[in-house]
């Protein structure tokens, strides 16, 4: 919450500047983010102890590789309006079996597996700050539409079987990066994010590369 609060002081702060008058800085841009989504306290086991599975085997990652395209139009030094999809990095976790074969090689297979899997659509208010001919800063607020799906493992020890959980809303998405253009054409940026996704803390790190039409 505080990051949220911080990051839209921040671009309402860029939006009050004077220079916001016209300055035939318009123009459209398109692009595509590599990101790293993590999230926090994702209950994939909810009513099992994942000790008492034994023999055999939890392993949960809470954290994937995803992607986001986007498109949108710069007014001016300052303000931008984007507009993206999102396929956010998957998080998941895996049962595993393991036999010893003929050769004594050890191998795993797979008996219950799951995941927390993301799409979504924003729309978002990108602030800039040129601090030099070639960098600038920038921050983001907007709105996140989502649709998650997630897969747990629930029942007993005994019998512990999938459940699958549908679910979708809406959620604030802020951020926080630093970018520098290559040429009059292409940027590249860095930059951090943060929202919340069906409960779960989301937060991605993710390198874009922006073309301007």
């Amino acid at each position: 919450m505080q990051f949220f609060r911080k990051t839209m002081f921040g671009v309402l702060g860029l939006c009050s500047l004077p220079a916001l008058a016209n300055d035939h800085n318009q123009f459209d841009y398109f692009g595509l983010n590599i990101q790293k989504s993590s999230y926090q306290n994702i209950q994939f086991l909810p009513q099992i102890n994942p000790v008492a599975l034994a023999p055999l085997t939890y392993k949960e990652t809470l954290s994937g590789t995803g992607f986001r395209g986007f498109i949108g139009h710069q007014f001016n030094h300052y303000v931008a309006l984007e507009a993206g999809v999102n396929f956010y990095g998957k998080a998941d976790f895996r049962v595993t079996q393991e036999t010893t074969g003929a050769d004594g090689k050890p191998s795993y297979k797979t008996v219950q597996s799951g995941g927390f899997e993301t799409s979504a659509g924003d729309l978002r208010v990108v602030g800039t700050y040129p601090i030099s001919d070639s960098f600038y800063l920038k921050a983001n607020l907007g709105a996140l539409l989502w649709n998650n799906e997630l897969t747990t493992l629930a029942g007993s020890v005994a019998t512990p079987e999938p459940k699958k959980t549908s679910d979708n809303g809406v959620s604030a998405i802020a951020g926080l990066g630093v970018g520098y253009g290559l040429n009059s054409k292409v940027a590249i940026t860095l930059d951090v994010e943060k929202t919340k996704i069906a409960g779960i803390h989301t937060q991605n790190i993710g390198l874009s590369l922006l073309i301007r039409i």
